[in-house]
């Protein structure tokens, strides 16, 4: 199930906010374990992964993905086994193991790229729990050992410093005398992860490493609070939304209510201990989901912390999915009716996780369709310099979290690594493309409100008269809310427009509109059953003319219509100069066989209609009537 849900992710693109494998592609593997110079932290082992995938495939996001999804159905089979170890019933155990693998901030850890090494490193903490939790053995040096070097490998994963062993101490002060080994493992795991961290302030890395401020730890754990709470989706949605929406991306200071919802959380807490069976569960659940978000406000960076990163979440997932199964447990085991409200329960909380989880992955999907068109553009468009125009800002964020809701946290950048060399060696959008390798300035992205008023992206803005004359140099390309680029150079001709008349029906002489737009041809695009225009200016229009398009019957009478601002307003015209050729794609409606075409220009806001000239006459409805095709 795990697998089939996440099945479209190997569709995906690679999706991450850095560096990561233009760097990586550059470097000689040895020298991962030397340093940390150009990455923000030392995790030399998922690295060299990282590093293995791209050299023995490529950009294929698909291996990628595959790898990540595999890694994280292990996890959650060696949830299961843990959990029977710790003396989980088997119906506890499956309920947490459930909860768990589809563990609604999954999504991250097998989409993204730096949220792996947080799914890498939880596998290798579960294969060092499974070395030595093995129930009545006091257990050999040997399995010791073992454990710790899986932890070792955890660590070189990503930084978890003194987790592991956080984690066994929850177990050995929940499970008391059930796991002699721990009294010898602890300590060793804690010298380990000391050991470790104090090395770790030591590496030269690309990042200074300023540890995280405590009032920036505290804001994380409003977003840990709310991982924790989220089977209580439907219940505490609307103070979510109240709580966070208007939430500025840096805090100072927590505000009362923020106290107010972690008051709250703890004190559902206390109501799931009443109510857990066996008692056990949700004090150490909470317990291991505490001690794993530590990393995340320890190591993230300067003045940083959790933040709003799902990923972070993943390790705490398995504790927290412990916990939510103790209560399942305890409601089942009151009775018939208990049984029934469990698996209510049970069944509400899978769904709001599948919701979730659909949802995140609709956001990679359509992400990937734009990074996609994105790389597309930037081969066609070779050595032109490009601008993208309406770049959707952050689309995790602003659009796509509007489109996909319920997905709770703020967005991610999203980057596609491409396999064309010459184009660059990545695609992103994180508050504007970004391609490495090029002079500066070779693609930009800019707005223009006329296009879609009130669009969030932090471009700067641009008119058309700029955009036009950009157009001389540039390949320009502008984003739909179909999730398509419209190449703009294609569309309004500045250079080389003369090749595009062999493909119209050309008209001559041809109709001369408001003294200066000229009707150089028209065609109709079967496969797509558009009627194609081209028009040209010979003086710069002084309105923003739009252009009516009537389908005539044999007696003449209007039977279907096609009006609209020119290029669907990607030319206004105003912004024309003489000599540029604009081609204007009018629908024609499904079925419709016109005798005759009635084409002109009008003023949108008085309809008055432009002058018509064509072969010495000037029509009086102002029209150019032309044959069907």
């Amino acid at each position: 199930m795990i697998f089939a849900l996440y099945m479209p992710v190997l569709s995906v693109g690679f999706f991450s906010d850095d560096l990561l494998f233009s760097v990586l592609a550059r470097r000689d593997p040895r020298t991962l374990f030397q340093s940390a110079q150009g990455f923000l932290h030392y995790r030399p082992l998922s690295m060299s992964v990282f590093w293995l995938v791209q050299r023995g495939f490529g950009y294929d996001g698909a291996v990628f993905h595959f790898l990540t999804l595999g890694t994280h159905m292990l996890n959650t089979a060696m949830g299961y086994v843990i959990l029977r170890r710790l003396g989980a019933s088997p119906a506890l155990a499956w309920s947490a193991t459930a909860l768990f693998g589809l563990f609604p901030f999954a999504h991250e850890p097998i989409a993204f790229v730096m949220g792996s090494v947080h799914s890498l490193a939880l596998f290798w903490m579960l294969i060092a729990t499974l070395a030595i939790l093995r129930p009545g053995s006091r257990g050999t040096m040997g399995s010791v050992l073992a454990g710790l070097g899986a932890y070792l490998a955890a660590i070189l994963s990503h930084e978890t410093g003194i987790v592991w062993p956080a984690w066994l101490v929850g177990i050995a002060v929940t499970r008391p005398g059930r796991f002699p080994v721990l009294g010898r493992a602890i300590p060793m795991g804690f010298a380990l992860g000391a050991g470790y961290m104090l090395f770790w302030r030591t590496l030269p890395r690309g990042d200074p490493g300023v540890l995280a401020l405590p009032i920036f730890t505290l804001e994380s754990s409003l977003y840990a609070m709310q991982g924790w709470l989220y089977p209580l989706g439907p219940i505490l949605g609307a103070l979510w939304k109240a709580l966070f929406a208007p939430r500025p991306i840096l805090l100072r200071a927590l505000r009362p209510e923020d106290w107010a919802f972690l008051g709250l959380g703890l004190g559902i807490t206390v109501g799931m201990a009443r109510w857990a069976r066996p008692r056990w569960t949700v004090p150490l659940g909470f317990w291991g989901f505490g001690v794993s978000i530590a990393p995340a406000l320890i190591f993230w960076g300067p003045a940083s912390g959790m933040m709003n990163y799902p990923r972070m979440l993943l390790i705490p997932g398995l504790w927290s999915a412990l916990a939510w199964a103790g209560v399942l447990e305890g409601i089942r085991r009151r009775g018939i009716w208990g049984r029934i409200a469990a698996g209510a329960i049970m069944g509400g909380t899978l769904t709001i996780a599948l919701l979730f989880l659909t949802s995140s992955l609709g956001y990679y999907q359509d992400a990937t369709t734009i990074l996609r068109g994105m790389a597309q553009a930037a081969r066609a468009a070779e050595a032109h310099p490009m601008i993208f125009v309406n770049l959707p800002y952050n689309v995790g964020y602003r659009w796509f979290r509007a489109r996909y809701d319920p997905y709770p946290y703020g967005g991610a950048g999203a980057v596609l690594i491409t396999d064309d060399r010459q184009l660059a060696w990545y695609i992103r959008i994180n508050g504007g493309p970004d391609l490495t390798d090029r002079p500066a300035g070779w693609v930009r992205s800019a707005r223009v409100e006329a296009l879609y008023p009130n669009w969030f992206t932090p471009a700067p803005p641009m008119g058309f008269n700029e955009l036009r004359d950009a157009l001389q140099d540039h390949a320009i390309y502008v984003f739909r809310e179909d999730l398509s680029w419209i190449p703009l150079h294609r569309i309004w001709l500045v250079r080389e427009a003369s090749t595009w008349e062999e493909e119209f029906n050309q008209l001559d002489p041809a109709p001369r509109l408001d003294g200066g737009i000229v009707l150089r041809g028209w065609r109709v695009e079967r496969s797509t059953g558009e009627l194609i225009l081209l028009w040209e200016a010979e003086a710069i229009p002084d309105r923003r003319w739009q252009v009516f398009v009537h389908f005539l019957d044999p007696e003449g009478r209007m039977i279907g219509q096609a009006d609209g601002p020119m290029a669907g307003g990607l030319a206004p015209a105003d912004a024309w100069r003489p000599g540029d050729q604009i081609i204007d794609r009018h629908p024609i409606p499904a079925g419709l066989r016109p005798a005759a075409l009635r084409i002109g220009l009008y003023d949108l806001e008085s309809g008055e209609r432009a002058i018509v000239e064509w072969d010495g006459k000037q029509p009086e409805d102002h029209s150019v009537i032309l044959p069907a095709p």
